[in-house]
Order: structure tokens, then sequence, then C-alpha cells
């Protein structure tokens, strides 16, 4: 009679660690468009839900376009010490 051995939790693959961080790296790409979208001030309410729609609907390639498409933000200002050593 052979000896039960328990299962493994989970044999941890090169590809299991490529679906992980594919799901990772589309996880933050969407929070940081929909970050953007949030904060973003010229384009209307309706305008707005449209891109969130855009985000979340198509994973990776709606976060993409959005994220094309979103003005660039304002540069922060930069405090007077690092302006008086350039």
């Amino acid at each position: 009679m052979r000896a039960y051995v328990a299962p493994t939790l989970m044999y941890f693959d090169f590809l299991t660690f490529s679906v992980i961080a594919a799901i990772v790296v589309t996880v933050v790409l969407q929070v940081v468009a929909t970050r953007r979208v949030n904060r973003d001030v010229a384009f209307g309410a309706d305008q707005r839900r449209a891109q969130l729609w855009l985000i979340w609907a198509i994973p990776l390639v709606g976060a993409a376009i959005v994220l094309s498409v979103l003005h660039d933000e304002p540069a922060a200002p930069r405090d007077r010490i690092s302006q008086n050593r350039s």
C-alpha cells in the first residue's frame, strides 16, 4: 500500500508567474488611468464617465487609449532652494 502524499498548494512555474505579473501590471495601469481621469478637469462628467467605462470594460487597451488622450498634468512648482541652486 502506498503512503498518501498531500498535494502541493501551487506549483509556481514561469507561466504562473507571468500570468500573475500581467494581471498586476494591468490592474496598476487601470488604477493609474482611473486616477488621472478623476483628476482631469478638462472633460465634463459624462465624458469622464465614458472614459472610466472604457478603462474598465476593455482592460489593457482601454487604459492605454484613455491615457494617450488625457492632457499632461502641469508640473509641480519647484521650491526656491532648488531654483537657486540651478
